[in-house]
C-alpha cells in the first residue's frame, strides 16, 4: 500500500528525479527554520552573558542592590531561553529529511543551553553572599566575563554562518578557541592572585565557585565552535 502511494506521488511529480528533489527542498526549507530558531535562541544565550557580565562589574564596583536585580532578570532571561530551546528540539524531533543531521542540531541546541546554565550559575554565586576583592582581582573578574561575551558573540557569528558561509564557520571556531585560551590565562591570574589574598574560607570558596563558571563558559564555547566547525567540515566534503 506504501508503495503504491510513493508511486503515484512520483508520478504527480513527474517521477523519481523530481520527487528525490522536492523532498530535498522540504529538507532545506525545515533546516531553514530550525537554524532560526537557534539563531533566536543564540542571541538569547548572548543577551544573557551580556547581563552576567554586567552582574560582575556591579559586584567589583560593591553595587549590591542594582547586582541583585541584574541576577534576577537573569533567571528571567533562562525561562524564556528554555521555551526557545524545547521548542527547536520539538522540531528537530519531528524528522524529516535535514540536510544538517537532527542529532547535531539537537547537540548544538543542548550544549548552547549548558552556556545559560552557567551564567545564570555564576549570578547566583555572585549575589549568594557580599564580600569585597582586591581592586586587581576584581579588574580580573571583569576581565574574564568580558572574554566570556566575546566568544560567546563570536559563536552567535559561527552559528549564524552555518546557513550561509561554512568556510566562514571554521574560521570563527579558531577565534573562538583563542579566546578560550585567553580566558584560561585570566582564570589562571586570578587563582594565584587568591592564595595571596587574606580572606576565609567561605569568600575563598564562594570566589572559586564563581571563576569556576565564568572559565567553564569560555570552555563550553570552544568545544560547541569544535562540533561547529566539524559539521562544517563534514557538510563542505559533501557538497
Amino acid at each position: 500500500m506504501a508503495g503504491g502511494r510513493l508511486d503515484k506521488i512520483r508520478r504527480t511529480l513527474g517521477g523519481e528525479t523530481t520527487l528525490e528533489g522536492a523532498i530535498d527542498a522540504m529538507g532545506r526549507e525545515r533546516e531553514e527554520q530550525v537554524l532560526e530558531r537557534l539563531g533566536d535562541f543564540t542571541d538569547q544565550v548572548v543577551v544573557m552573558v551580556e547581563k552576567l557580565r554586567d552582574v560582575v562589574e556591579r559586584f567589583a564596583a560593591d553595587r549590591y542592590d542594582e547586582l541583585a536585580e541584574a541576577a534576577l532578570e537573569l533567571d528571567r532571561l533562562e525561562s524564556r531561553a528554555d521555551d526557545t530551546k524545547e521548542s527547536i528540539l520539538d522540531r528537530v524531533s519531528l524528522g524529516g529529511v535535514f540536510p544538517i543531521h537532527g542529532a547535531d542540531l539537537a547537540r548544538l541546541v543542548s550544549s548552547m543551553d549548558s552556556i545559560a546554565n552557567l551564567a545564570t550559575g555564576a549570578a547566583d554565586r555572585i549575589s549568594m553572599r557580599r564580600f569585597s576583592l582586591p581592586p586587581d582581582v576584581n579588574d580580573l573578574l571583569v576581565k574574564l566575563a568580558e572574554v566570556d561575551l566575546e566568544a560567546v558573540r563570536v559563536l552567535r557569528s559561527a552559528v549564524f554562518a552555518m546557513g550561509t558561509d561554512l568556510r566562514k564557520v571554521i574560521k570563527l571556531a579558531g577565534r573562538v578557541d583563542k579566546l578560550e585560551s585567553e580566558a584560561d590565562d585570566v582564570y589562571a591570574a586570578i587563582y594565584r592572585a587568591m592564595f595571596d589574598m587574606d580572606t576565609d574560607f567561605r569568600t575563598f570558596h564562594q570566589l572559586k565557585a564563581i571563576i569556576d563558571r565564568l572559565e567553564n563558559i569560555a570552555d563550553r564555547c570552544n568545544l560547541i565552535a569544535e562540533l561547529l566547525r566539524h559539521m562544517a567540515l563534514e557538510y563542505l566534503e559533501n557538497e
